[in-house]
This record gives structure tokens, sequence and C-alpha cells, in this order.
């Protein structure tokens, strides 16, 4: 049985964890995120990718300490989902976490990775492993204080709480809290809103706002100049400015 499953609806990828449950992050779960991540990349008929969990109460409860770091060391299993996050997050298409249930401590720090999060009404999300005497290893400590500031971030990983869903948009942790059952339906709804905008901007964009923190001001505007200049050149580009011009809707391919 795969740990994630994977469907396409349309020009949307849905990758699903599946193991019930808590749905809890193993050695087979990063091996297909990995394998998903690879098919989806070079696919360029999936424009959108939704991750979600299976069932109705958890999307993700972190990792499965059960299990043990099999033949890995510590450090090295650690930044196997390190390495996973990181692709996430600067995937050039863009990843929406449908949180259908709680996510903590890994669980959080995947949907932390994702570029927008919708929560189901009732759910909660947190970074939860000083409960346990650890803390987060998945780039959490890292991903929660460029969300919600310092001070915040501070404040709910030292005492490992759990942060309410509405809390949670509030802090703008979350884009959006969505009625129960409408999780995955509004992420798809806004996966094909998505789908229809020009992939080559859309992965400029993604690729700018990864490199925002990870770069000075000068580095940052040098990227966005380069990137817009090439956006020039292309298809999409002379696509939108007609449509404009013409006041129809663009249809983007990706050229």
């Amino acid at each position: 049985m795969l740990a994630v499953l994977f469907e396409q609806k349309g020009n949307t990828g849905i990758a699903t964890i599946n193991r019930p449950k808590a749905n809890q992050l193993s050695h087979e779960v990063f091996e297909d995120f990995s394998a998903i991540l690879d098919r989806v990349e070079s696919d360029d008929s999936v424009r959108v990718l939704v991750i979600t969990g299976a069932g109705e109460k958890i999307f993700c409860a972190g990792a499965d300490l059960s299990q043990g770091f099999g033949n890995f060391t510590p450090v090295e299993f650690l930044k196997r989902g390190q390495d996973l996050f990181n692709r996430i997050e600067a995937f050039p298409k863009p990843v929406i976490a449908a949180l259908n249930g709680h996510a903590f401590g890994g669980g959080c720090e995947l949907a932390l990775a994702c570029h927008i999060r919708f929560i189901k009404n009732g759910a909660r999300i947190g970074l939860t492993e000083t409960n346990l005497g650890i803390i987060p290893g998945y780039g959490g400590t890292m991903r929660m204080p460029r969300l919600i500031g310092w001070t915040k971030a501070l404040e709910y990983m030292l005492m490992g709480r759990e942060i309410e869903a509405e809390r949670a948009y509030e802090l703008g942790l979350v884009n959006r809290v969505c009625r129960e059952g409408k999780t995955l339906e509004d992420a798809m709804e806004t996966a094909a809103g998505l789908a229809e905008r020009p992939p080559l901007a859309i992965k400029a964009i993604l690729k700018l706002m990864n490199t925002s923190y990870r770069s000075d001001v000068d580095e940052h505007l040098l990227v966005e100049r380069t990137e817009l200049a090439s956006l020039f050149g292309t298809k999409d580009a002379a696509e939108g400015i007609t449509a404009f011009i013409q006041k129809r809707k663009p249809v983007f391919k990706g050229e």
C-alpha cells in the first residue's frame, strides 16, 4: 500500500498522506512524496499540487517515532525531511496544503513548507515538539517566525501550544478557514484558478518569494528583473497583453 496516494483532476495533482490513523511521516512517506514531486514537476499537464491527508480528523500528526531511524543516523533522517520540505517550498508550481484535520509537529512543518494553507474549521495546528522533550526538526523553527513573527512563534514553540484554526488565520499562519468537509473542495477551487494563470510567471514569482529571505536586496532585485525580462519574450506574455487590449480572457499555455 502506498503511503502517499496520487491522482490528477484536470490540471491539479492531489497527494494524499495515507497512513491511518494519524497520517504520520515515515521513510515511505518521504519516498512517495519525492516520487510525486518528480512526476508533477516533469508533467506540464499538472499545474498545481494539493497535499492533504486521508480521513477527516488528522492532516498529519508528525513523524512516526515508533519506527526509529532505520539505517539512518538521527541527523541523516532529519536531513531527508528537511531536504523534502525545502524542495516543496522551492517547488516551481504552486503547492496548497488542504488541512482536513489537525497538523502537529512535522505535520505542521509540512504545511508551513507549502505555498498556501487552508484549514478545516475546528482543526488545530502547531509545533508541539517540546511536549515530547524535543524540538522541530524539519525547518519549523525557520518558517513559523517568517510567517507570524519572531515573538509569537517563539511563544508557541516554547509552550508547544496547539493553535485553533481561527487564531491561525488571524496570525497569518493559514490563508483560509474552511467549513467542515469543504477544505479539499476549497483548495481544489483555488487550484483550478491558479491552473489558469500563466505558468511561467507563476514559476518566476515562486522563485522570487523563495529567494527573498535568502538574499540581500540587490541580489533579489537582480533576479526579479532577470526573470521579468525573460518573460517579456514568451508567448504567454504576448497572449496576456493582447487579451488585455482585446478585452478578453487570456489562455496561457506555459510557452
